[in-house]
């Protein structure tokens, strides 16, 4: 949660993402404003959840960074992380009509996560 005039200003984005099994990578645009947010605070809070029931969700408390990556893992990282929205037949052609524009990924490192098995 970046910061400003020393009280949490709290923005909620959606976001395509990936967990690696220790952090979250997201495949962004460079100029936009929580991108921005990110590379003037890090601290960062990160939520997923269930819409059916349980109801389970997560929130991860952490460190973001953003890096530019126009290579060929920046371009594989893409097709991995658009891999958990699309059916494989669609991932290539989705991701080279952004590809190499879209370059910008943020890598959210968890410091707490707090998850809910079972929600109301």
């Amino acid at each position: 949660m970046p910061r400003s005039g020393g009280t949490a200003a709290r923005t909620q984005y959606p976001v395509w993402h990936r967990f690696d099994g220790e952090s979250i990578l997201v495949w962004t645009e460079k100029h936009r404003a929580w991108v921005n947010n990110v590379n003037r605070d890090g601290r960062v809070a990160f939520s997923v959840q269930d819409d059916s029931p349980p109801f389970a969700a997560l929130v991860m408390r952490g460190t973001a960074t953003a890096t530019d990556r126009l290579d060929d893992s920046g371009l594989e990282a893409a097709k991995d992380i658009s891999r958990r929205y699309l059916s494989e037949d669609e991932v290539d052609g989705y991701v080279e009509s952004y590809w190499p524009e879209l370059h910008t990924f943020v890598r959210i490192v968890p410091e707490t996560i707090t998850l809910w098995r079972r929600g109301h």
